[in-house]
């Protein structure tokens, strides 16, 4: 199976207007059909939209279905929210892997999105990716809940770390593991000021194993978000199976959550690739102000070719310490900031006072070269709105990873 995806014609924050009712609006569909040996598809998203002033508080379910909308069948959903007073853009990132493929049987793959009630209204305004691409099942390091969709569980969060999931993989010397986790969730309690929800990634067991990333997201009247976050495990000298876990807990006391689905975490092995990641990539590890004009915040180079498809995927975890209902504009750029080609743009949006901790992933497929040679991306965050203040604190992850 070939690496499949849809990007918008220009993949920027603003470039779309597509309104999004309390049915299901089709966004993008892939149509992929497994070669031999290919028997799981990974399927992800990646969507930027907006309130609309109608009521405060909105909800969007996002789906993955295998077929047609509503009559196929459903294979990964979750529900992201966002205040329109407010906060009230937002990045929704997801994935699924979808088993039981056969062989030169195509099969389609479309992404819908709704709201839930029938008075609140949203837009997608861009970014919106959406990709797909299959892999055989010997070869792959994955875990997701039996019924990947918002409700298909409910596992309380507390202070005390909750595992959720494991996966092993097999690395040899100079391979990179990439992880991915995505996990879906809402406030159970006293939502004000905020209710913040702690991912932790282990090497090994929970606490006694070594702590190699983490990710702080919060949520207030709208109790509910979807956390994707990524890291990548390095340095491996000898050939092993290496266990990696996925812990999640409410930090403050008396305030809890739920998982409450989707719920998936990836391990890729990758042996050439570009990426760059914090030294520490926890959150708190890091304190780098954005600022109004653009701050770089992470640069690779990778290398390209005449047919390749270049993945490039990056989280960020930030904080907002001043200016009610700000929004950061997060940028992927083709060489260097501003002189280059801006590629890749997304809005997330935090309050100061309330859900100030937030962590956004971004995704974008480069393509198109006719060339081989090296191509440097950069990433910046910059502030959208005077007077405010924001910093990113970890955990801080980009990658371009070649497709064909």
């Amino acid at each position: 199976m070939s690496y499949q995806f849809y990007t918008l014609p220009q993949n920027t924050s603003g470039a779309a207007d597509i309104p999004i009712f309390n049915t299901p609006t089709p966004l993008a569909s892939l149509t992929v059909t497994a070669g031999s040996g290919n028997d799981i598809a990974t399927v992800r998203a990646n969507i930027g939209w907006q309130a609309q002033p109608v009521t405060n508080l909105t909800q969007v379910l996002f789906k993955i279905w295998r077929g047609a909308p509503v009559t196929g069948q459903l294979v990964c959903s979750v529900q992201d929210s966002s205040e329109s007073a407010f906060d009230k853009v937002a990045t929704t990132d997801f994935s699924e892997v979808v088993s039981g493929l056969t062989s030169d049987q195509p099969v389609t793959f479309v992404l819908t999105a709704e709201t839930v009630g029938t008075s609140a209204l949203a837009e997608v305004i861009g970014p919106l990716t959406f990709t797909a691409y299959g892999t055989n099942l010997n070869e792959a390091s994955y875990y997701e809940l039996p019924n990947n969709t918002f409700g298909g569980v409910n596992i309380p969060v507390a202070q005390t770390p909750v595992p959720l999931a494991f996966i092993n993989v097999d690395v040899v010397p100079g391979q990179n593991v990439i992880l991915r986790p995505t996990a879906c969730w809402i406030a159970t309690s006293n939502i004000f000021p905020k209710v913040d929800v702690l991912f932790k990634l282990w090497r090994g067991a929970p606490i006694t194993g070594t702590l190699i990333a983490s990710a702080d997201d919060s949520g207030d009247v709208e109790r509910g978000a979807v956390t994707t976050f990524s890291h990548v495990d390095t340095g491996f000298t000898s050939a092993q199976t290496v266990t990696y876990v996925l812990t999640v807990e409410a930090p403050n006391p008396g305030l809890t959550a739920n998982i409450v689905g989707a719920l998936i975490i990836t391990g890729s092995v990758q042996t050439l690739s570009a990426f760059f990641t914090l030294p520490q990539n926890t959150s708190g590890s890091v304190s780098i102000p954005i600022t109004a004009t653009g701050t770089p915040m992470a640069a690779i180079t990778a290398e390209t070719s005449p047919g390749l498809k270049l993945s490039l995927r990056a989280a960020v975890g930030w904080q907002l310490l001043s200016g009610l209902a700000t929004p950061i504009l997060f940028k992927i750029w083709r060489g260097a900031p501003n002189t280059g080609t801006l590629i890749y743009s997304t809005l997330d949006s935090g309050e100061s006072s309330f859900d100030y901790r937030k962590v956004t992933a971004l995704a974008h497929i480069d393509s198109g070269f006719t060339a081989s040679g090296p191509v440097t991306y950069t990433l910046t965050a910059e502030l959208t709105k005077l007077g405010a203040a924001a910093n990113v604190v970890g955990p801080l992850t980009f990658t371009a990873v070649p497709e064909t």
